[in-house]
């Protein structure tokens, strides 16, 4: 990313996806076997519009608020019908008779947790690497190719990490590794908190990329397996789609919440006559205080809501 962006142009972030798609789809015919499910007939538009809608709806209504305020007809009008369409959502598909997510699957209490943290953590994995991005770049003065640089330190970490990550989960089950990867990606945010205007990538940002590594290898390689568990093989495709959904949308609400709060944060500092570099710093650092608190919710999440048992079902389901 560092390098499309310092010499090609930030637009190429989204170009060099065009050759890789196009592969794909000239590969997916003859290589990927069909496959059908038995009795599903025709495609929940009524499900996949509404769902789609009510997720681009928020996000933009809690994005734009900064600017046209909080209390605004336009605001408050947007998270109305936002709110109209989630609950459009839930309508179809209870009453779908091939509903895009059947909600009988979610009586599965691992399968459910996994994707309530999921959707917690990848609003905290995708607001942490915006927000860090933007103080690195806009406050210490990093170009886009030395701030992709840094972020080697996470994703050298995750790689090796990730194997005995799935290991301990093999070993002890789901719920004790995924608990010590939260907390460690609470930490990692706790520790961006405490950002100064002059940091040095050394003291203030190498130990929070170190913990990020570790904590997203011990969340997401158990999560990853406790989203598939208890659930029957013709299910899995579904289970697998679910957890990834829930990391994405999780993602969009993530950023958009965290870089509201630390954009209006700085705007207001600004107005009271702080320097840019000071009121984008503690924009910053409000904004992961913020994350500091999901992350720790997906914590607790993790506590009560996954377990270890359901994990042998699968294994047992394939087998006969």
């Amino acid at each position: 990313g560092g390098i499309l962006t310092k010499y090609a142009g930030w637009e190429w972030i989204f170009f060099v996806n065009v050759p890789v798609g196009a592969l794909v789809l000239a590969l997916t015919r003859p290589i990927v076997r069909e496959s059908r499910i038995p009795g599903l007939r025709g495609f929940d538009a009524g499900g996949a519009v509404t769902v789609t809608s009510w997720l681009a709806l928020l996000v933009y209504a809690i994005s734009k608020a900064p600017d046209v305020g909080w209390s605004s007809g336009r605001t408050i009008g947007l998270l109305i019908a936002a709110a109209v369409l989630f609950v459009a959502f839930l309508v179809i598909e209870a009453r779908q008779s091939s509903p895009m997510v059947p909600f009988g699957i979610f009586r599965i209490r691992t399968v459910a947790g996994a994707n309530v943290v999921g959707l917690f953590l990848g609003a905290v994995m995708f607001a942490n690497f915006f927000l860090l991005t933007l103080y690195v770049q806009q406050v210490l003065g990093y170009s886009a190719l030395k701030t992709g640089l840094t972020f080697l330190a996470t994703a050298g970490t995750v790689i090796p990490v990730a194997g005995v990550a799935q290991a301990l989960t093999t070993r002890i089950g789901p719920r004790p590794v995924m608990t010590v990867g939260l907390v460690l990606m609470t930490a990692a945010m706790v520790w961006y908190s405490q950002i100064p205007t002059h940091g040095s990538f050394v003291a203030h940002l190498l130990p929070g990329y170190l913990l990020v590594g570790f904590g997203l290898a011990f969340s997401f390689i158990p999560m990853s397996i406790a989203a598939l568990a208890g659930v029957s093989s013709d299910q899995a495709g579904l289970a697998s789609g679910l957890i990834n959904t829930a990391q994405q949308i999780g993602g969009a609400l993530g950023v958009a919440i965290a870089s509201t709060v630390a954009f209006t944060h700085a705007s207001t500092l600004l107005a009271s006559h702080h320097s840019p570099a000071q009121a984008a710093t503690s924009g910053y650092a409000l904004g992961f205080w913020v994350l500091a608190g999901i992350s720790a919710v997906s914590v607790l999440a993790c506590i009560a809501l996954v377990r270890g048992s359901e994990l042998e079902q699968p294994a047992t389901a394939v087998a006969l």
